[in-house]
């Protein structure tokens, strides 16, 4: 098969799936893992996929400004396993008793299904309604919505109006989701409206805890949201680099990786 062949097969494949991994082509397209290393680092060049650790992710962009956004519903099935494993070494910063926050990211929805199981003493504060949804019923969780307008593709409530009641509450910790954090942008999204909420949950946060999976590391978006020095920890998979490794630890960030669902700490922040 030619390679164009194969870079249009690989492309149909991310617009079904939002993401795939390089075993998976491997068997697909009856080709080596260096074949399929060097297309997709050709098609990441050509700005046609973004690689990712173990795979690849397709590409979204929207009007605003050019920033790159892919929907939450298509954000739900990139790195499931990622996030999961994430989320389960998340579980672990959290006790019985204690009130948390919960963003709108995909990453903190794998992380309510864990709580869903895990806790029956609970409080927690969220304005996404997929993580109310998940949470709803839930034996011993208290739940607290935020309120504010409703926004679909991001099955969440954004505005200043979904910022009032932080301004009445105290929270343990907040475990911020995002698109990108690198130590020099700090913490990034591609819209505005989508940090107006995260910056109110992480001054009522005592602690903000980064959860993200490896793919969100080193990446740039279009709207800062606040610098490293404001968050406690990052929790992410085993895609970490040993560089990126670093540069965090450098910075005074506490870097927590999960593997196979087993969590291994790099260094601590004091």
């Amino acid at each position: 098969m030619l390679s164009e062949q194969r870079y249009k097969e690989i492309l149909n494949l991310l617009e079904k799936e939002g993401s795939v991994k390089t075993s998976a082509l491997c068997t697909l397209l009856g080709a080596s893992r260096e074949t399929i290393r060097r297309d997709l680092e050709n098609m990441e060049a050509r700005n046609l996929l973004k690689r990712i650790h173990g795979g690849a992710m397709g590409l979204d962009f929207t009007q605003e400004g050019g920033a790159s956004y892919t929907s939450f519903d298509k954000r739900q099935k990139e790195n499931q396993d990622s996030k999961e494993a994430v989320a389960r070494a998340a579980a672990g910063y959290i006790k019985d008793g204690q009130a948390i926050a919960l963003d709108s990211g995909t990453t903190a929805l794998a992380l309510a299904k864990v709580i869903k199981e895990k806790f029956r003493s609970l409080t927690v504060v969220t304005n996404s309604l997929a993580v109310a949804n998940e949470l709803a019923g839930a034996e011993g969780i208290t739940l607290v919505m935020t309120g504010g307008i409703y926004r679909p593709d991001e099955e969440a409530f954004v505005s200043d109006i979904a910022t009032l009641i932080f301004s009445k509450i105290n929270v343990d910790t907040f475990f911020l989701t995002t698109c990108g954090i690198s130590v020099e942008r700090g913490i990034t999204y591609p819209r505005m409206d989508e940090i107006i909420v995260q910056n109110r949950m992480m001054e009522a946060a005592e602690q903000t805890i980064v959860i993200t999976d490896s793919s969100k590391l080193g990446v740039n978006s279009l709207v800062r949201m606040c610098g490293i020095e404001e968050i406690a920890m990052i929790i992410t998979d085993g895609g970490i680099t040993p560089s990126q490794k670093s540069a965090f630890e450098d910075a005074g960030v506490q870097i927590v990786v999960s593997r196979e669902g087993e969590e291994e700490t790099y260094g601590f922040h004091q």
